[in-house]
């Protein structure tokens, strides 16, 4: 099945929904993984309690800031219905892996800033010992 996206793409706004069905759009980096695409995560963030509560999201690309084409220009790229899934433990070190995989120096270089901030939170008693936490999202038709 030919998908509207690819790997190709760096960053999407995924958008969750609250409780009252206000949007909440967050850019994300993403991997393509088979039929579905992985994003990372910390797991107490909003994103994730929003989709524990609603599993439906929108993606559409985007830049790094989130700044999507205006629907008016005709470069602009689709608003994307996707079902999406909270993976924890062995699923998630694959997301990781393929995020890994597909930024590779830029996110080695977030993992050495990741795991510094980690290693000052606990030197400081603020450990998080929350499992690894990330999002599997499926496109539906």
């Amino acid at each position: 099945m030919e998908t509207p996206l690819s790997n190709k793409e760096k960053y999407v706004s995924l958008v969750t929904f609250r409780r009252d069905g206000r949007a909440v759009a967050t850019p994300v980096w993403f991997a393509a993984m088979g039929e579905e695409f992985g994003v990372i995560t910390e797991t107490n963030v909003g994103k994730v309690k929003r989709i524990r509560n609603n599993p439906r999201v929108t993606v559409q690309v985007c830049d790094y800031s989130g700044k999507v084409v205006p629907v008016s220009d005709p470069k602009a790229q689709p608003v994307l219905n996707a079902t999406a899934r909270l993976v924890t433990g062995a699923e998630a070190v694959q997301v990781r892996k393929a995020i890994a995989k597909k930024y590779g120096l830029t996110y080695m270089g977030f993992a050495v800033y990741w795991n510094l901030s980690n290693l000052l939170g606990r030197l400081r008693g603020k450990a998080d010992d929350s499992p690894e936490t990330a999002i599997l999202f499926r496109l539906v038709a």
